[in-house]
């Protein structure tokens, strides 16, 4: 059997699977709400007491996908107060596979396996779309995360990246005066404090305290608050927050397929593409991500997905730890 886990700094899913015809099939699965565990041992032990019939035979292999850089079998858990440690994972489990991967990694393991009925459709490309290209999954969730999938020769290699602690590059009037709105109060700008769901909240705030608008939230503002009465249409303030953050997010997702040139699609996994999916699909993220000057060309061949498999990370985990 395998254990598997996507843990994000709000709540986590654990599954164990069978290995069945080459292939890994869920026998069961919890969610939790990571901050409530001081280690991820101590998640591990609370899920399988909580399913003792759901292991009929010896764990014979683990994968993990966490939010952070892994390093030599060890990360600090971005969004958690977690240092987590293969070796000792593996040794409080009893087993000798183990393997921690940054949370996208595990995301980007799933994405061959996915469905037409597992993702939308954002743009479909054109020109010479290039559909055995490598792809990026892009994740704005708690945190923003970023993975790579590069092909090459028939072979995939996942590659992580901490590009969302990158600087934050305002390309327009109202994107510099944000910048400026959050120097003083962050120091450093990166595109996670604005493409994140406190990312939003920033966005809305900057918005509220530098336009003059009287159409406030009246209630305790959050990610959730903002999305809501956009996609209502009772916040003009809300509506305009969440069109400016997808144009934002559209760029950055242009920057990235030309970074990697990963031109076999961008994947917008996370918590929050789902959720806004109306916004992504109106016409200010395909206006920002096409903005491109010499290279339109290679942006307007790429496609972009939302992945709406909200287990998507959970499995790809399962295909990892299968492999080991």
């Amino acid at each position: 059997m395998i254990i598997a886990g996507d843990i994000g700094g709000t709540k986590a899913r654990i599954g164990l699977f069978d290995r069945r015809g080459g292939k890994v099939a869920l026998v069961v699965s919890d969610q939790y709400a990571s901050k409530e565990f001081t280690t991820l041992e101590g998640l591990l032990e609370a899920f399988l007491k909580a399913h003792p019939n759901a292991v009929t035979g010896p764990l014979e292999a683990a994968c993990f996908g966490l939010p952070g850089p892994v390093i030599n079998g060890r990360v600090r858990v971005t969004n958690l107060p977690w240092e987590v440690v293969q070796v000792d994972v593996a040794q409080r489990l009893g087993i000798g596979k183990v393997k921690l991967v940054n949370d996208l990694v595990s995301t980007a393991a799933a994405i061959p396996t996915l469905g037409e009925s597992s993702l939308t459709t954002v743009y479909e490309g054109r020109g010479r779309v290039d559909r055995a290209g490598s792809c990026v999954v892009v994740a704005p969730g708690t945190g923003i995360g970023h993975a790579l999938i590069h092909r090459e020769g028939g072979w995939s290699v996942l590659l992580p990246s901490e590009g969302g602690h990158a600087n934050f590059a305002p390309t327009t009037d109202i994107e510099i005066d944000l910048l400026r709105y959050l120097q003083p109060k962050l120091g450093h700008v990166s595109v996670e404090s604005v493409l994140c769901g406190p990312g939003l909240v920033n966005v809305y705030s900057f918005l509220r305290d530098t336009q003059g608008s009287t159409t406030l939230i009246d209630e305790t503002v959050s990610a959730s608050i903002i999305a809501t009465k956009a996609l209502e249409g009772t916040s003009p303030l809300a509506t305009w927050a969440l069109t400016l953050f997808c144009q934002i997010l559209g760029k950055h997702c242009s920057n990235i397929v030309l970074t990697f040139l990963a031109t076999g699609g961008v994947y917008l996994g996370g918590g929050i593409p789902p959720k806004i999916a109306p916004f992504l699909l109106q016409g200010g993220f395909l206006e920002g991500y096409l903005k491109k000057g010499k290279q339109r060309e290679s942006v307007e061949a790429t496609p972009v997905f939302i992945v709406n498999d909200d287990h998507a990370a959970l499995y790809g985990a399962a295909a990892i730890a299968s492999t080991l």
